[in-house]
């Protein structure tokens, strides 16, 4: 399978900067800016995530996180097995419970 890039979002104020990158079977969700969540869902299932990547921690890359974990652990989108955050060491975030 090819290294794919979907661009969720940029630098414009809604949605925020987010990108689905895709390869060898995984899926990683690079940044998670104001409304990349809703974007994300329209190119995959979020519970199919290899990973979620966070680059920095200013709002505007990582402001969807809450709704992730929200859809994730309470919206039906329940993973088979929790997905792994990567993120500078001071990102405190819950793991939603799996199936």
């Amino acid at each position: 399978m090819p290294l794919t890039l979907t661009v969720l979002g940029t630098a414009s104020p809604h949605p925020g900067p987010g990108y689905l990158v895709r390869g060898g079977g995984a899926e990683v969700w690079v940044d998670a800016g104001t409304g990349t969540f809703a974007e994300l869902q329209r190119h995959t299932d979020p519970a199919r995530l290899s990973a979620i990547w966070i680059s920095h921690l200013h709002a505007d890359h990582n402001a969807d996180l809450l709704a992730a974990f929200y859809g994730l652990a309470y919206g039906g989108l329940t993973p088979d097995a929790p997905i792994p955050v990567y993120a500078p060491g001071d990102c405190a975030l819950g793991v939603p419970p799996t199936r």
